[in-house]
């Protein structure tokens, strides 16, 4: 009897053991397949990116003249970024998905860079390539699915017709689809920022978002393109097809802009950028009229623009002359369909048919906040603010705790990570650390050096961080094309842009 006993209890058990271990197998011979479907950085098998494979060896830097062959490990078998914003550990086979197509969508979506002043031998350029890839690494962290695009223009004074191949490597691999633009007889600032309007022919997308190239996502922006798509059943559609935002004291920033592609619209601008380049020939300088603007008198019909401290009727706000005028031009008094943030105020214009001036539709409050997915890190205090409104004062800083300000970090002028001291600490920031603070932009900014030290680590492009502000800092200090737009390049910006904007149409 009790071996029976024995018998009758030791049979289950094998067969749960038999069971086990079939699932342990299955598992594992899954896992194997999904290995190698997505192409795992661990093992350096290739990244599939449609008609090229790139893999990790092949996407190694060749700085070693800007860096010293040693490297350090930032990481200690963690993620970097739990310091600045409680973002989970992803393997680099789920954040890296490239669309398998290079050139067709693979999204209703995208988010496009571009970059100018390119030259092989100033190499000032690379944090704003390194900028450009931690911000599509950012967003697939956080969740985007939306397609990744870069315009490129090389430096007339470079040697070569297309970016480095290190640069291109690192691109590809992580899903960003490069277009070069040709060389321009002279380059500025404000000769490039006119490229970011190719993305109104980008047609293959309901909705595509600019992203200057010294910004950081610090949320999944995607719920701007969801919140304009009738067709996203998911959220209500409380946006235009455009999306402006305001700042201080100017109706339009151009850090980031949302737009619907059209044929249309982008005939019109380039109409636009014709007629008023024309009249500016015989403008005196600055070459550009802040009572007509780009075509449109606010006094004349009864109109005015509107910023969170500003109110006014001629075109007198920072770059009226170049993007920001322009884009704000497009979006209000050619397409109509606008929707501008101001604060927490969200203005909603449609166009109105034989009328030059749209009609304000909504206005609302306080309501993007409420479909923003949760923040990697705050600036200005603002998570101190959100939680004690009544006490916390901001210094007038109230509204930039609002989306879309708070989406992204904008590090404009002199506060680009790549072009300050890098304290070592940032990239394993102690508890206790004064770092920690929300204040300005400085949790952004550690969070842009661990995304860069994880970058390096993956990628093995050996950038010595414990040596950066001597050896590194000295050559990247220094923006390619200076700060900020110019009114004395007005001149050569009117002649180039027309010859730009004409081989464009000729490439697409």
């Amino acid at each position: 009897m009790k071996i029976r006993r024995t018998q009758q209890r030791s049979t289950p058990r094998r067969v749960e053991m038999l069971f086990i271990g079939l699932s342990i197998f299955f598992v594992m011979f899954m896992g194997m397949l999904n290995s190698k479907a997505l192409g795992t950085v661990q093992n350096q098998e290739p990244i599939n990116v449609g008609k090229e494979q790139v893999s990790v060896e092949e996407v190694k830097v060749d700085t070693r003249k800007l860096f010293n062959e040693e490297q350090i490990n930032v990481n200690d078998g963690q993620d970097p970024l739990n310091n600045a914003g409680n973002v989970q550990d992803m393997s680099a086979s789920e954040l890296f998905k490239p669309s398998l197509n290079t050139t067709g969508p693979s999204s209703p979506y995208a988010y496009v860079w571009v970059m100018g002043g390119i030259n092989e031998n100033k190499p000032a350029y690379k944090g704003f390539i390194w900028d450009i890839i931690i911000s599509t690494r950012l967003l697939r962290k956080t969740g985007s699915t939306s397609d990744f695009w870069i315009y490129v223009r090389m430096s007339p004074e470079s040697n070569r017709e297309e970016i480095p191949d290190e640069d291109r490597k690192l691109l590809t691999a992580h899903g960003i689809r490069i277009i070069h633009l040709k060389k321009s007889r002279t380059e500025s600032f404000g000769q490039i920022t006119y490229d970011k309007f190719h993305i109104l022919n980008m047609t293959d997308y309901k909705r595509v978002m600019f992203l200057d190239a010294d910004t950081i996502p610090l949320t999944n922006m995607d719920y701007f393109f969801h919140l304009s798509d009738p067709d996203h059943k998911e959220t209500p559609t409380l946006l235009k097809p455009f999306f402006l935002y305001a700042t201080l004291k100017e109706p339009c920033q151009g850090g980031m802009y949302m737009v619907e592609p059209s044929t249309w619209v982008y005939e019109k601008y380039v109409e636009a950028v014709a007629v008023q380049h024309e009249k500016a020939k015989d403008l005196p300088y600055p070459h550009f009229n802040k009572g007509d603007g780009w075509g449109y008198h606010f006094k004349n019909h009864g109109d005015h623009w509107e910023a969170v401290k500003a109110n006014q009727t001629r075109w007198s706000f920072y770059a009226a002359h170049i993007d920001q005028g322009l884009m704000f031009y497009v979006a209000k008094y050619l397409y109509g369909n606008v929707s501008i943030a101001i604060g927490n105020k969200l203005q909603n214009f449609k166009s109105v048919e034989g009328q030059r001036k749209p009609a304000l539709e909504a206005v609302y409050f306080d309501t993007l906040e409420k479909y923003q997915p949760p923040l990697l890190a705050y600036q200005f205090h603002c998570d101190l603010w959100r939680f004690d409104r009544a006490n916390y004062h901001l210094e007038d800083k109230e509204w930039k705790c609002h989306p879309p300000y708070d989406s992204f970090a904008h590090f404009a002028g002199g506060k680009k990570p790549w072009q300050n001291d890098l304290n070592i600490k940032r990239l394993n920031i102690p508890k206790r650390s004064k770092l920690r603070s929300t204040w300005y932009i400085n949790a952004p900014t550690n969070v842009w050096w661990q995304e860069l030290a994880a970058m390096s680590d993956e990628y093995k492009l050996d950038i010595d961080f414990e040596n950066w502000n001597t050896q590194m800092l000295p050559v990247m200090k220094d923006s390619p094309l200076g700060a900020r737009a110019l009114f004395k390049d007005q001149s050569e910006v009117i002649s180039n842009v027309g010859q730009d904007i004409e081989e464009h149409k000729e490439n697409t």
